[in-house]
């Protein structure tokens, strides 16, 4: 049976279940995410899970907020004021998440957490800063160094949270 070791790529596909019992999905529930071991490509505590795993296996791994989606950062709650909103980007609400341009810190998502008549306090922390999460993973390819990986569907990047399922 093929493990996962540092080097391989792997594919995968995973849940993520927080500790209310809400389940969350990546953005299609069929995608898979495909990554290689060892060069921080995913979060930390979610890639010590693959490690080791054989394929075909499923694995349920509860991962500390430092080693997920890291701490609740203060310093990335910021207050903008209504008049520098784009025109039609009303009516908000507290929850909404909104598209933030900056000149220092390019695109990114914030959601609103307060709003009075002339500000809105924003938090650019990712939803689930500062919370233990638990993945359910199953293994699906490992493909060795220089070896070329099969044709499935996946997406890149960083494990996220994308929708309620």
């Amino acid at each position: 049976m093929t493990t996962a070791r540092p080097g391989d790529t792997v594919t995968v596909q995973y849940t993520i279940c927080l500790e209310n019992g809400a389940l969350l999905r990546p953005l299609h529930s069929s995608d898979t995410l495909r990554f290689t071991l060892g060069r921080d490509a995913v979060l930390p505590g979610f890639e010590r899970a693959v490690q080791e795993m054989s394929v075909g296996e499923r694995r349920r791994v509860k991962v500390a907020a430092a080693e997920a989606y890291g701490p609740h950062r203060p310093d990335k709650l910021f207050t903008v004021s209504r008049a520098d909103l784009l025109p039609g980007l009303e009516p908000l609400s507290a929850g909404d998440v909104v598209r933030v341009v900056s000149a220092l810190e390019g695109e990114f998502f914030a959601i609103i957490r307060e709003l009075t008549s002339s500000e809105i306090l924003l938090d650019a922390n990712h939803p689930l800063c500062g919370q233990d999460v638990t993945f359910e993973i199953q293994l699906l390819e490992v493909s060795a160094p220089g070896s070329v990986p099969s044709a499935a569907p996946g997406r890149n990047g960083r494990v996220h949270a994308a929708s309620e399922g």
